[in-house]
C-alpha cells in the first residue's frame, strides 16, 4: 500500500499516468515482491513444511527460484513497456 501510493504521485511526475503506465507500474511492483523470499516470509515456511525439505536446503532452492521469478518478470514488464510506449 505505501508503494502504491508513492509510485501513483511519480506516475503523473513522469508522465506514465495513462492506462498503460499504471498497468506497467502495478506489474512491476508485483514483480518486484516476488524477489527473494526468505525465512521471514509464511510462503517460505508453506514450502519447507509440505516439501519436506531442511531448512537450509529450503534456503538454497526457494531464494533461487524467487530470484528467477522476480528477473523474469522485471523481463517481461520491461518487453511490455517496450511495446506499450
Amino acid at each position: 500500500m505505501t508503494t502504491t501510493s508513492i509510485i501513483a504521485a511519480m506516475l503523473t511526475a513522469l508522465n506514465r499516468n495513462s492506462e498503460n503506465g499504471i498497468v506497467l507500474a502495478t506489474l512491476a511492483m508485483g514483480a518486484g515482491s516476488m524477489v527473494i523470499s526468505h525465512s521471514d516470509d509464511a510462503y517460505f515456511w508453506v514450502v519447507t513444511r509440505f516439501s519436506d525439505l531442511e531448512i537450509k536446503a529450503t534456503l538454497r532452492v526457494w531464494t533461487t527460484t524467487t530470484a528467477v521469478m522476480g528477473i523474469t518478470a522485471f523481463a517481461a514488464v520491461w518487453i511490455l513497456s517496450l511495446i506499450l510506449s
